[in-house]
């Protein structure tokens, strides 16, 4: 883990975050404040002020962005669920008959590409070596039978029909010797071996959702030992009503938030727009692909979808309003407010608490406390309120 130098912590006792001041931003040295607030303790203030090494900055991939004006896109709502993507799951049969005398996961487990997820006892196995060793042996014994009708067909001394059966059987048996080799390949196990417990692996990374089975139980090559999904990247099932489809496409950008986490968004793009619609709740299903950030995604979780849809300038209430706009991930919540971090020239970042309107996919509105043009932070804001934070709490030990 990195090791963040902080250079310089400057806490300004505004009276407030400077962002909401009419005209400007309020006096950082505190002039405004009365003379009773003098003698207050220093923690009763929140600094409002970072400064960071260059260093740092870098270490943190510190971006900005421009608080810009523009339309925002308006947007439909849909209801839905976190689903996995097919792709992405296994169903995980024993492959071999036999008796399991181990398994090695749990339900819930976080397995990982090659794990080795239950041992099952297999005699079967040696049939399958032993049926590969008889089928090579057979196959030699025709090539050399082949070689040497081949040679006394040379000398007119072994008819062509029986040059050609020779060759027949040699082919066969080579094809049959391959593919049983090919039975034990599939299986992961070596074709000289004589163990007979095969070990099952995963074939992918990801949670075991499923277990279904226990040491000492009997189980055929189709009997299910584990369901598995991958969530690295999950589908959000969103459900469009019918009278809203016209405003929903693919690729349009899409904004979920969940239940379980009310103060995130996770953004994605439509990706499949069903072709039919459900008869008894009239909707039709968009898909959106989410990466699973921080691991926070959960089969069945339940949330709403923004989709953004086209701007028509003619339809009634829906005439074009610039406004003026910021990144969704700059607003972070400090102390019970939105706020976001501006850069200066000289490296400083400032709190702003900002008022927020509407939003779209990705952007929300800011109504009041920060400025056109002003540089936003879009990334590392996280870093800048855990050092906001320790500057707070050191300044209560003093």
């Amino acid at each position: 883990m990195k090791r963040w130098c902080l250079i310089g912590l400057v806490v300004c006792a505004c009276g407030g975050a400077p962002g909401v001041a009419p005209q400007g931003h309020a006096d950082e040295h505190g002039d405004e404040h009365d003379d009773e607030h003098r003698d207050e303790p220093a923690h009763a203030e929140m600094p409002t002020r970072v400064r960071l090494s260059a260093q740092v900055i870098a270490d943190a991939g510190v971006k900005t962005e421009a608080a810009r004006v523009e339309v925002l896109a308006p947007t439909v709502s849909a209801a839905g669920e976190i689903a996995s993507d097919p792709e992405r799951t296994a169903q995980v049969a024993a492959r071999v008959d036999g008796i399991v005398e181990s398994v090695e996961f749990r339900e819930g487990d976080r397995v990982t590409k090659g794990q080795v997820l239950a041992t099952i006892r297999a005699p079967g196995l040696g049939g399958l070596r032993a049926d590969r060793a008889s089928l090579l042996a057979r196959a030699a014994s025709a090539r050399s039978n082949l070689a040497r009708l081949e040679t006394l067909a040379a000398r007119n001394m072994a008819s062509q029909q029986e040059l050609a059966a020779a060759r027949a059987e040699a082919t066969v048996l080579d094809a049959e010797a391959g593919a049983a080799g090919q039975r034990l390949t599939a299986l992961g196990l070596k074709a000289g071996g004589t163990v007979s417990v095969f070990a099952l692996r995963a074939p992918l990374g990801g949670f075991a959702v499923d277990r279904g089975v226990a040491p000492g139980q009997g189980v055929t090559a189709e009997h299910m030992v584990a369901s598995i999904v991958n969530l690295d990247e999950a589908w959000f099932v969103a459900r469009v009503f019918e009278h809203t489809l016209d405003q929903v496409h693919v690729g349009a950008a899409v904004e979920v938030q969940l239940n379980a986490y009310p103060r995130e968004r996770f953004l994605g793009h439509i990706d499949y727009i069903a072709p039919r619609v459900d008869p008894d709740a009239r909707t039709i299903v968009a898909r959106v692909t989410l990466r699973n950030r921080d691991d926070k995604l959960r089969l069945g979780l339940f949330g709403t979808a923004l989709i953004a849809a086209p701007v028509d300038p003619l339809a009634p209430g829906q005439a074009p309003r610039p406004t003026l706009v910021v990144s969704r991930d700059a607003v972070t919540d400090l102390s019970g407010k939105s706020v976001v971090f501006v850069r200066h020239a000289d490296d400083d970042f400032e709190v702003h608490e900002v008022t927020l309107g509407g939003s779209s996919p990705g952007k929300v509105e800011v109504l009041h406390g920060l400025r056109e043009g002003e540089l936003v932070v879009t990334y590392g804001v996280m870093t800048l309120k855990n050092v906001l934070m320790k500057g707070s709490l050191e300044d209560d030990h003093h």
